[in-house]
């Protein structure tokens, strides 16, 4: 969830893959609370760039009613040509929402949406995308994340 080191002419992205544990505390009134800790994992790639990028991160999220936000700390590597780089930083969940059984939230330029599963929800799972036009031309970032407590 923080810039990407891509080989190759070290190509910057905002990517991630998280990993983190967890605790529940649930919003007055709602079944669907998504407060607590939880451990994030995800798998980025851009096949036209050989790029992939596997990271793990601790995420801490605050609901108020559907709304979310939260922080985050990642440990992660991409790798582009042969070249492997860190994947390592700290920030921020923006712009979350949970309705029912749908979740999606923002961290910079990546955008995640999802499912949840249980009441309060223990698991999440869903995709990932991360449209770059930092370079001036579009480079999209896709994956898979999953995130558990």
């Amino acid at each position: 969830m923080k810039a990407v080191w891509v080989g190759a002419g070290l190509v910057v992205f905002s990517v991630a893959l998280v990993a983190c544990s967890g605790s529940d505390t649930t919003a007055p009134g709602s079944s669907t609370g998504v407060n607590g800790t939880w451990q994030f994992q995800e798998l980025l790639s851009n096949a036209s760039l050989g790029l992939t990028c596997a990271d793990s991160a601790s995420i801490v999220l605050t609901q108020g009613g559907q709304a979310f936000t939260g922080t985050y700390a990642q440990t992660g590597v991409c790798s582009q040509g042969g070249q492997t780089g860190p994947n390592d930083g700290n920030g921020s969940v923006t712009n979350g929402v949970i309705s029912g059984d749908s979740v999606a939230f923002n961290e910079d330029i990546c955008l995640y949406t999802g499912t949840t599963t249980g009441s309060p929800p223990t698991h999440m799972t869903g995709t990932v995308d991360c449209p770059d036009t930092s370079t001036g031309q579009l480079i999209d970032i896709t994956g898979t994340w999953i995130m558990t407590r």
